[in-house]
């Protein structure tokens, strides 16, 4: 199968979740014999250009002339089998799947988070879970700029959504959407999209080098994100005070200078680290906390620890039902709930064995969820399910 890969970077070609996850998938069918090409852009680009280009940027931001013209012409150059889109905003625009419609290909839309379904793709508003556009007209985003507190920025993501919902949220050119959870199918459906069009699909890794033998390593317990309110961070701070246990406080962000001031003597803020020293860390840990108070698209380092053996404690919110499974390979408690979550970390503390166990279940569920065999039979089905709709339409 030839298929073409089509990306469009939100700053630079930086890796980001989403552009991890797309190079991922892009190797793993190359690894199992199919012709894949990438089509890749940058948002970057409109920075460079002039104060009309960046005007005419902003204007085709629901529908691209240009971004029409380039995909249409690397279809008639590549002849692909299937288009699979990981992300369009802003430069390339929905206008792409309207070239693939015309070209009679069939496509594939990976959804990394809710922005069909929210202007600003999180489900979130001042730190707290907010579904007032699920249904309802999206207008008030503008006066809370949820997106963002840049006025052009925020009007830019309005400008995308209400475009989207308008073309009744792309279904006349997307054969095949990809939700990473029950829960985020759940939503996408309730906004509009057909539910026979959007499949399952979680994230993958591949298999840790190293999975320690016991999760009972004696390494204290890691945080591993943004250090900004809807992560969570700052609940998981106050919630330490008063245990002795170390913590580990990977990433950076908004929140560094505030939190390093109320910080207890066992909490370490390690900034941010690459990939792979970050595998390591986890490797070394007894425990992932993951305390975000948004839905989350899919938490790659749930399943990061879980390869490792690693028990997790997270928020009761979005999918992470689906991947912790409570008692079983970690912990839920409800978000916000600073004495929830420190009942929920001494409980891991104090039980060694328990926390064992639940590390053996952690890579067990790995195992039977979340590896590139089991994701790549998951997506080669949702491709062909995509052909066949294609066909029929």
């Amino acid at each position: 199968m030839k298929v073409l890969i089509v990306h469009n970077h939100y700053g630079g070609y930086a890796i980001g979740g989403e552009a991890m996850v797309m190079k991922a998938e892009a190797e793993l069918l190359r690894l199992h014999g199919h012709e894949v090409s990438l089509y890749e852009r940058t948002n970057a680009e409109i920075e460079m250009r002039n104060l009309l280009g960046k005007i005419k940027a902003f204007c085709s931001i629901s529908w691209s002339r240009e971004g029409y013209r380039d995909v249409a012409n690397e279809i008639r150059r590549l002849k692909p089998d299937i288009i699979h889109v990981h992300n369009y905003k802003f430069l390339l625009s929905p206008s792409i799947f309207g070239a693939a419609k015309d070209l009679g290909v069939p496509t594939v839309l990976t959804l990394h988070n809710y922005r069909l379904a929210c202007p600003n793709g999180q489900f979130l508003r001042n730190g707290r879970i907010c579904e007032d556009c699920l249904r309802g007209f999206p207008y008030r985003m503008l006066f809370y700029r949820c997106s963002s507190q840049n006025v052009i920025k925020n009007a830019a993501q309005f400008y995308l959504f209400w475009g989207t919902r308008r073309k009744k949220m792309l279904t006349p050119w997307v054969d095949a959407y990809i939700a990473l959870s029950e829960f985020g199918k759940s939503r996408f459906v309730d906004v509009g999209l057909p539910f026979e069009k959007v499949f399952v699909k979680p994230n993958f890794i591949e298999e840790p080098l190293t999975v320690p033998e016991s999760s009972n390593v004696n390494g204290g317990a890691i945080f591993i994100g943004r250090l900004s309110k809807e992560k969570g961070v700052d609940v998981l701070i106050d919630a330490w005070r008063g245990i002795n246990y170390p913590l580990k406080v990977v990433g950076n962000g908004p929140l560094f200078p505030l939190l390093c001031q109320h910080n207890g003597s066992q909490v370490e803020f390690a900034g941010g680290l690459s990939h792979k020293v970050v595998i390591d860390q986890i490797a070394k840990a007894d425990f992932l906390v993951f305390p975000s108070v948004g839905y989350e698209g899919f938490g790659l380092t749930l399943i990061e620890a879980m390869a490792l053996g690693k028990p997790v404690i997270a928020t009761d919110l979005g999918p992470r039902r689906e991947m912790v499974r409570d008692g079983y390979n970690g912990f839920l408690y409800a978000p916000n709930d600073v004495q929830a979550l420190r009942a929920k970390v001494r409980m891991m503390i104090e039980n060694a064995d328990l926390r064992e166990m639940m590390g053996r279940n952690a890579r067990e569920f790995y195992r039977t969820h979340y590896t590139p065999e089991i994701n790549y039979k998951q997506l080669v089905h949702i491709y062909q399910k995509a052909i066949t709709f294609n066909k029929m339409h």
